[in-house]
């Protein structure tokens, strides 16, 4: 049980949606966890055995540029031609050529500085001359041919096959593409699983004293030969902010937004004149002329906007009024949010939209426009958020 009170990461298999894992990694490593365990299948392997190098920058760095032909041995000018090259192979009865992943990874990675890291280390690959799962841990690989099981692990089934020692794997996602039992056996009782996984797993039975935290991505994710350096990048941003957010850097269901102080929302409100504060009733085609100003907003407009989003609080109720906006508006989503910032992202855009009604019911694009008011009133008025 030496490991109880350190986290084990759990990086599963996905191909190109690893990029996404590497953006994980580098806000664990931003977190500064105690992490004294990985075990990974597939591009989890591989990602693995960088953390444990302590080569998390790197990793980073080399999934922004990572195309296909940095991946496998292709002559194409376009993705098209790159599927239609995979897609001859395969129909040819042929498998890719990935000598150029297996470059990157000789020459990135060192052994010796892995086993000496004090990070335990496990993989999980599959043995076709035996047809059977081989999961293994750091001890008991051979020394020199650690690199060569982490190839075996992402052994993706159109690649050309690894061969050690005689014997012939492939990727280990065909067996446990989560290998959370690796980490339990080892005795971890924090498990932080990052999935990006597309096959369908199961998890071993927790133990209720095992905290297992799970990091999903909040967006699309593409597909696992989807080796475009712009997705990649896409990914990683997801990936670092998700994390974040799972450990309460961040709140927000979509957007990643610096824990609030204040509802400004409702602040503004409440500070606004006569004059402003009917106008964005005027959205809502109310008139709240002879009602008094703090009336106007918790009698009237506060309970006409609930009707369409409903919240418990009135920091909740900002939150979603500020995503719903930023939605609709098309503010970018991957970017970390101040509240101000957000704030005056949603008042300088510019889109437009229509409003409209329905049997007395606001619509949803009535509460943006009303929300985008409200933050230009904000933005002008110079208020503290």
């Amino acid at each position: 049980m030496a490991f109880s009170s350190s986290w084990a990461l759990v990086l599963t298999g996905g191909g190109a949606r690893g990029a996404y894992e590497a953006g994980a990694l580098k806000a664990i490593n931003q977190l500064d966890l105690d992490v004294k365990g990985v075990y990974g299948t597939s591009v989890g392997a591989l990602n693995g055995v960088f953390y444990c190098q302590g080569e998390t920058e790197k990793l980073y760095k080399t999934w922004q540029d990572l195309s296909y032909s940095a991946v496998m041995s292709v002559n194409a000018s376009s993705t098209t031609n790159v599927y239609f090259h995979v897609a001859r192979e395969i129909l040819s009865f042929h498998l890719l050529n990935v000598k150029p992943l297996n470059e990157i990874v000789k020459e990135n990675l060192d052994e010796k500085r892995i086993r000496d890291s004090g990070i335990d280390f496990g993989l999980v690959t599959y043995d076709l001359s035996k047809f059977s799962p081989v999961e293994l841990y750091l001890s008991q690989i051979p020394k020199g041919q650690l690199l060569d099981y982490v190839l075996a692990s992402a052994n993706y089934p159109i690649f050309q096959r690894q061969v050690i020692n005689g014997q012939t794997y492939i990727d280990g996602g065909v067996y446990n593409n989560a290998p959370v039992n690796m980490a339990l056996e080892k005795g971890f009782k924090k498990i932080l699983l990052v999935n990006v996984s597309d096959i369908p797993f199961s998890l071993p039975q927790i133990p209720k004293d095992v905290e297992l935290k799970i990091i999903t991505p909040s967006g699309t994710i593409g597909s696992a030969m989807d080796f475009n350096p712009t997705e990649e990048r896409r990914l990683e941003q997801m990936g670092y902010l998700d994390t974040l957010k799972a450990f309460g850097k961040f709140v927000g269901h979509d957007y990643y937004i610096y824990p609030p102080k204040s509802p400004v929302l409702i602040d503004a409100l409440l500070s606004m004149d006569a004059t402003e504060l009917s106008k964005v009733a005027g959205i809502f085609d109310l008139n709240i002329g002879g009602y008094s100003h703090d009336l106007a907003v918790y009698g009237i407009l506060i309970p006409k906007i609930l009707q369409t989003v409903k919240a418990t609080s009135f920091d909740s109720l900002n939150l979603d009024l500020l995503e719903m906006a930023a939605s609709t508006l098309d503010v970018n989503r991957l970017i970390p949010y101040t509240q101000r910032e957000l704030v005056m992202a949603i008042a300088k855009s510019d889109q437009k939209l229509r409003t409209s009604f329905l049997f007395f019911q606001i619509s949803d694009n009535s509460i943006v426009e009303s929300v985008r008011e409200i933050c230009k009133f904000i933005v002008s008025s110079g208020m503290k958020c």
